[in-house]
Parts: C-alpha cells; sequence; structure tokens
C-alpha cells in the first residue's frame, strides 16, 4: 500500500483532464508525481480492482472509475 499512489488516485478522480492524460500516457502523467516503481507497475495495469487491492485501506471511496 502506498499512501503516494493513494493520493494520485484521489487526484485522477477529481481531474477529468489528467485522467485523459494518464489514459493516453500513463507513464508521462505518473512521471510528475513521486511514485515508486510498483506503484506505477500496479497503476499502468489500469485495472480498478487490481488498483483498490494494492492501495488497501489507503484507497479512497468510489476511486478510479476507468473506461
Amino acid at each position: 500500500m502506498s499512501k503516494k499512489a493513494a493520493e494520485f488516485v484521489t487526484n485522477l478522480s477529481k481531474d477529468p483532464a489528467k485522467r485523459d492524460r494518464f489514459m493516453e500516457n500513463p507513464d508521462a502523467v505518473m512521471d510528475e508525481h513521486d511514485l515508486s516503481a510498483e506503484d506505477k507497475a500496479v497503476l499502468r495495469t489500469k485495472d480498478s480492482d487490481k488498483i483498490k487491492s494494492y492501495l488497501g485501506d489507503d484507497s479512497p471511496p468510489g476511486c478510479l472509475v476507468l473506461p
């Protein structure tokens, strides 16, 4: 679990433009934040269930709905 990844996911959930950029080029958006290699690997999957599982108790409710 990662507080930084949880903050990143919350940010994506609240900022549609950033979420769109993430969907187009996740690495560029993640490089703007201080995420670990493990955080990036999980987020790169774009699998909401996997991300929520990784974040555990830090997972923001209702966040990161990906198409």
